[in-house]
């Protein structure tokens, strides 16, 4: 085979394997990113980045069952029109950030002293509830202490899952999807 023979050969061939690469690559490309509560290492700096969640933002998500999560947890409570005040519970973890949510979430802002108060969860939220975390530990089990109970998430590959009334199937923690 001549030198230029073999040179046309060499780059053809190269050509098709870059090819072949590109094509391989090309199916993850076009895949969606993961929009959703992720975390990566000791979970003491996980929340902090994370989206701002309430009435007018992500109002229908697992983001937002994730947070209804830790409102449960710390027996946060929310006031209903006519004033009385009830208990966020368990079955109230639905991924509709409404008036119940919005409520717990203010008085459990101004329960921990936070200077953020309105019933949207920002950083500040978001920061001082990471405190409470523990884990990853086994299957990648996340932890939050609460002031009333202990509840579970899973954090696999930097996702955070949540489940919807506290049963069923994990859910990933996406923002902009529920169930």
């Amino acid at each position: 085979m001549s030198m230029r023979t073999r040179a046309v050969a060499m780059a053809t061939a190269a050509l098709l394997g870059a090819g072949a690469t590109g094509l391989a690559v090309a199916p993850a490309a076009n895949a969606a990113p993961y929009h959703g509560i992720d975390g990566g290492g000791a979970v003491n700096d996980d929340w902090q980045d994370e989206e701002d969640l309430g009435v007018d933002d992500y109002t229908e998500s697992n983001a937002t069952a994730l947070w209804e999560t830790v409102l449960y947890a710390d027996g946060a409570q929310w006031q209903d029109d006519d004033g009385d005040w009830h208990t966020f519970a368990k079955n109230r973890i639905d991924g509709s950030f409404g008036p119940e949510t919005e409520s717990a979430t203010q008085w459990w802002q101004e329960h921990h002293g936070l200077s953020d108060n309105d019933g949207v969860v920002t950083d500040q939220s978001w920061t001082y509830a990471q405190r409470w975390l523990s884990g990853p530990a086994s299957g990648g089990v996340v932890t939050y202490h609460g002031d009333v109970r202990n509840v579970t998430f899973k954090r696999i590959s930097g996702k955070y899952r949540v489940r919807i009334k506290g049963t069923g199937q994990w859910k990933l923690a996406y923002y902009d999807q529920r169930g």
